[in-house]
């Protein structure tokens, strides 16, 4: 989920660097039309660059290796983010790969040069104040910057948090500067930048979740500000309750529980009916070949479904006047370097 617009392969043209949730490094070349389309990036052994966790195309299922790290041993972590940074000064990008659980960054050193890169196929974790750089919250997406103006490149970087709900951690967006010179980076502490909002809002006042953070100098002013993209989550503040209204609130509740109970109800129902027709004609019900008969029968209780969920959301909508639910929606803040 972390990428970057560079002239990765030296041709003169800007190209698309990116990692997915498939584990792996992509690059969409530039050219003369537009981008072509995404390639994987491989090691000086053509395979494919990982952290720990991938998709594998050709068994379709998701697994684990240890060959990218050191020890040998897998860790379960996926590559999200790829950055392209001439670590070593050089001449040639290396990279920077980051993982979405436990936010971790690894180094991947290239060995021959931006034209006809060797990557080595081992990950070497990037320190921050001399630990391995973490952040347990999930990273979003990591940013090389001039943070301090000192002429090399800092660390920005953002958290997820916890994505839902009124509760859990919070996401934040954190600075580890380069305190290092030219071709020995030295990444120090973590220090925020927006620190972890408290739980308890009633009002969407700021980021809390998915903070995804870019770097500019907005208004123009000689420093670098702060846009965020992210969730807010608030609880909007009740009102107190007649007794009459009360006994409502107790009503609705029961009543949306016993929806929630029929449309579990229908769902197996259909699925029973999916499984049940699959078997008739010799079809495994997980398989691939089953899967246009889970769509003709959800598409016949289409009416069924719709009328069950209209009457949810009738409701729903009844008891949040009186009992105001958790809110969630996204914004873009802007953070003025003051």
């Amino acid at each position: 989920m972390g990428s970057q617009f560079v002239d990765f392969d030296a041709d003169g043209r800007t190209d698309y660097l990116s990692a997915t949730f498939d584990g792996s490094v992509h690059l969409a070349r530039g050219g003369e039309g537009g981008f072509a389309q995404p390639e994987h990036v491989l090691d000086a052994e053509g395979r494919r660059l990982v952290v720990s966790s991938f998709w594998n195309y050709e068994d379709e299922e998701h697994q684990d290796t240890g060959r990218a790290l050191p020890g040998g041993e897998e860790n379960g972590l996926r590559c999200v983010s790829a950055l392209a940074y001439d670590w070593d000064a050089d001449g040639d990008f290396d990279l920077l790969l980051g993982t979405y659980k436990e936010g971790r960054l690894y180094r991947q050193m290239n060995e021959g040069s931006n034209a006809e890169p060797r990557f080595t196929g081992l990950n070497v974790p990037v320190l921050a104040g001399g630990e391995e750089f973490e952040l347990p919250a999930k990273m979003t997406t990591p940013k090389l910057v001039d943070w301090d103006g000192d002429g090399d490149l800092d660390l920005v970087a953002g958290t997820f948090g916890n994505q839902y709900g009124s509760e859990g951690t919070r996401g934040r967006v954190v600075l580890s500067l380069n305190r290092g010179e030219a071709g020995e980076p030295a990444f120090g502490s973590l220090e925020d930048l927006i620190p972890a909002r408290a739980l308890g809002a009633t009002e969407p006042t700021g980021p809390d979740t998915g903070l995804y953070p870019e770097v500019a100098d907005v208004d123009g002013d000689g420093d670098l500000d702060l846009v965020v993209g992210a969730y807010s989550t608030w609880t909007p503040e009740g009102r107190p309750l007649s007794e009459e209204e009360t006994a409502r609130v107790a009503e609705l509740e029961a009543g949306l529980e016993a929806l929630d109970a029929e449309l579990e109800a229908f769902f197996e129902r259909v699925q029973a009916e999916v499984e049940a027709a699959a078997e008739a004609r010799g079809l495994d019900p997980e398989g691939e070949e089953a899967r246009p008969l889970f769509k003709e029968h959800f598409d016949a209780a289409a009416d069924e479904r719709r009328e069950l969920m209209e009457r949810r959301t009738a409701v729903q909508e009844e008891l949040d006047e009186l009992v105001p639910r958790d809110q969630r929606s996204s914004f873009v803040w802007f953070y003025e370097r003051i």
